[in-house]
């Protein structure tokens, strides 16, 4: 897509993401920022919560870049929490309440935070490890702390959160995200059409899509629909959609899709819907399209390394789908198709992508190693700039235009999700039955777990299935399950896909 030049917008500098919400707070402190249920917080509300909650964070320790847990789902307090750990210049790590605990444990280890915010969940106090733990529902009943904002200094360079993604190598991956990552995403001019300033946050806590329904709106002066609890059935999202005046939305590929069969009249409801994370149906694309004349499109790519989405194609109503690309690069991002020798590729020759610009998140946390190899050195930039090797194949169809081709290893996409089935497999290794396992997707996009098995003991599929869910999440967990004899490799070592679908087995 070649350099696209990011631009200044009118109001909007690339500052902090507390500093932006504070100034808008100012502008407009009686305006609605966060709509729950029959629940409504201005962002004056918000912003003395924030701040009291920030003192009392820095009371406790907190400081310029340590990490803040939140084990909370999506909730007004959840949004106050984010604000409170970046005022008081820490990074808050998410933690969904549903992930397994073996799942939670483990992201904490990791992040060793100095402070952990909940909404009263007692697995707060294990997860914690003796750091301080408080109950935000608590403390914003019985305010103790100054209204005003804390008096310190927070760079746009330090980091903002960290979000875990499946690793390879069989253990999670930390991104870290700062807060000029967020802020370049936030001055895409393409908001400027006032179509978000209504947003349902409806991802999980833990996926970086809910960046955007959350900073997007917040930092742009609009308001924020929660959507709290687990997640509601088709017909609840659509009557939350109509009842709330939501004007934009975020929804993965799948769940685009089946609301294309199921609820397309609710889609109609709404300025733009993006959808992304998978390989769109382009009949559902034009299904939504033919259905819903004043609703606007956008397929978008983006993994969090490149902070939720760098290109995006727009299809306004009435577009014509020949095809679907994955289309120009949001704020000042570039998109590159190079080959092994990071020279760019002939048009129609398929190549690696990477992604360049002030999106590139810094890296990932404790881990230089695999940090140098997937973030590189942007020949085609300015001095000292990076770029993300994505691992995504694709081809340049013309100048402006790049169609995905794949990947250029095993990673694979589960409802938007993203899988390594490296880290399926050292799971499944760690059951005492199982001596080796492979783990594929099947045509019908489903994980199947294959396993030898140890000694003379025979499968069991319903063991091996809780043996998972105590360490993943849910939809890194295998449909099914099957043993062999033995994994059948390539003359180079790597697994035979092909051959294992014809080996001697026994599933469940």
């Amino acid at each position: 897509m070649g350099d696209a030049a990011g631009s200044e917008r009118p109001g909007l500098v690339p500052d902090t993401l507390h500093e932006l919400f504070s100034a808008r707070a100012g502008e407009s402190p009686d305006a609605v920022a966060l709509v729950c249920g029959t629940r409504e917080l201005t962002y004056g509300q918000v912003e003395v919560a924030a701040n009291r909650l920030a003192h009392k964070l820095i009371d406790v320790g907190v400081r310029p870049e340590d990490s803040v847990a939140i084990l909370a789902d999506r909730s007004p307090e959840y949004v106050i929490s984010l604000l409170a750990v970046l005022k008081a210049g820490g990074l808050y790590l998410p933690l969904d309440p549903r992930l397994p605990l073996g799942r939670l444990d483990w992201m904490v280890a990791e992040m060793a935070p100095a402070a952990v915010l909940s909404a009263g969940d007692e697995v707060a106090d294990r997860l914690a490890g003796g750091a301080p733990v408080i109950d935000v529902v608590a403390f914003l009943a019985e305010p103790r702390f100054p209204d005003t904002g804390p008096d310190l200094a927070v760079h746009p360079d330090q980091l903002a959160y960290v979000m875990f993604t499946s690793g390879s190598t069989g253990t999670p991956k930390g991104v870290g995200i700062s807060h000029r990552n967020i802020t370049g995403l936030v001055l895409d001019p393409h908001w400027d059409n006032g179509h978000h300033l209504t947003v349902v946050h409806y991802s999980p806590t833990t996926f970086d899509s809910s960046t955007y329904e959350l900073w997007v709106p917040l930092l742009r002066g609009g308001r924020v629909v929660i959507l709290p609890g687990t997640r509601l059935d088709l017909a609840e999202l659509g009557e939350a959609i109509v009842a709330n005046g939501v004007t934009a939305a975020y929804f993965t590929t799948a769940l685009f899709e089946v609301m294309a069969d199921e609820e397309v009249d609710s889609l109609g409801h709404l300025a733009e819907v993006w959808t992304g994370g998978d390989v769109l149906s382009t009949a559902a694309l034009r299904h939504v399209l033919d259905h819903c004349p004043r609703t606007t499109v956008v397929h978008a790519y983006g993994p969090t390394e490149t902070t939720v989405f760098c290109g995006y194609e727009v299809f306004a109503p009435g577009s014509r789908v020949a095809g679907l690309t994955l289309g120009g690069p949001t704020g000042d991002s570039a998109m590159y198709v190079l080959d092994h020798d990071l020279e760019p590729t002939e048009r129609h020759a398929v190549g690696e992508l990477y992604v360049a610009g002030s999106q590139v998140a810094r890296g990932y946390l404790g881990r230089s190693a695999l940090t140098a190899e997937r973030f590189v050195p942007d020949p085609f930039g300015p001095p000292g700039s990076r770029m993300y090797r994505t691992g995504d194949l694709a081809t340049r169809v013309d100048r402006d235009r790049i169609t995905f081709a794949g990947r250029a290893d095993d990673q694979v996409k589960i409802r938007g999700f993203r899988v390594e089935p490296g880290e399926v497999v050292a799971a499944l290794r760690d059951h005492v039955s199982v001596r080796h396992a492979a783990v594929v997707l099947s045509e019908a996009r489903q994980l199947v777990g294959y396993v030898v098995l140890s000694g003379s003991r025979g499968l069991d599929a319903a063991a091996l299935r809780a043996h998972l869910a105590d360490r993943l999440p849910a939809h890194m967990v295998p449909s099914s399950f099957v043993a062999v004899d033995s994994l059948p490799l390539t003359p180079n070592g790597k697994l035979d896909q092909r051959a294992l679908a014809l080996s001697p087995r026994s599933s469940e």
